[in-house]
């Protein structure tokens, strides 16, 4: 693996999540030569912004802010929801990005929303989740969570896992993409699927394949959190999408 291109790596969360879910990524990716950033979106991991406060285009400014700040264009990772605010990134510095690597993760279409296809999903996510719309948030029951997240995991993990989950905010994923050929076209484009995820069904992987127009993809046999079921195959995944 010395003789590989070495890149610099930015990992965006999920819904619910926070940088923490990278714990596992971090010092594997680092050991092998490259450079890791994660952080929390707004109102999520130990940011505390007030989910009132919460949208698309404050998780995007806080992700571009990250990635203007570094030394050269990286390779950027979006899981989950992660994968519509890495999509609407790219459409805002798009000569910042090496690549984007989709994992199990939305890819909307221009002028559409994450939610529309959480929506038309038969997960387990869109079956337990519980939305409080007067205060702006959903959540996935605490006894739904492993069943929908972290099926294939370590008891360990999960249990570390819940109890750093927080309330996901509804605006973004109710925000359409604003994206063009001239800026998010030009970047290149690779999605992980994970064949046994509950939080996202194959099928509707497929459709946010399709969506993304790819140039690689790969899939891993694993569930919706393959940073802690598998991590070392997600970091020979990510680096071999990167090259």
């Amino acid at each position: 693996m010395s003789t590989d291109k070495k890149h610099t790596f930015v990992l965006v969360h999920g819904a619910w999540h926070g940088a923490w879910c990278w714990e596992k990524i971090v010092p594997l990716l680092s050991a092998s030569g490259h450079q890791v950033h994660t952080l929390d979106l707004p109102g999520l991991g130990e940011d505390k912004t007030p989910i009132s406060e919460v949208s698309l285009d404050s998780y995007v400014t806080k992700v571009s802010d990250l990635i203007i700040s570094l030394a050269k264009p990286v390779v950027l990772v979006g899981h989950s929801m992660g994968g519509m605010v890495i999509t609407q990134v790219a459409e805002k510095i798009p000569d910042r990005i090496d690549t984007l690597i989709y994992l199990t993760a939305f890819s909307p279409k221009h002028g559409e929303t994450l939610l529309q296809y959480a929506l038309q999903d038969e997960s387990d996510v869109a079956k337990y989740k519980q939305v409080f719309e007067d205060e702006g948030y959903f959540i996935v029951p605490d006894d739904k969570i492993q069943k929908c997240f972290y099926d294939l995991c370590s008891q360990e993990d999960v249990d570390k896992a819940m109890q750093r989950l927080r309330p996901q905010a509804l605006a973004p994923i109710a925000t359409p993409l604003r994206l063009s050929e001239e800026n998010y076209g030009t970047v290149r484009r690779c999605y992980i699927k994970c064949s046994q995820d509950r939080a996202i069904t194959p099928q509707m992987q497929d459709i946010l394949c399709a969506n993304a127009r790819l140039d690689s993809s790969l899939t891993l046999n694993t569930d919706h959190s393959p940073f802690y079921s598998c991590p070392q195959d997600l970091v020979e995944a990510f680096i071999s999408l990167a090259q």
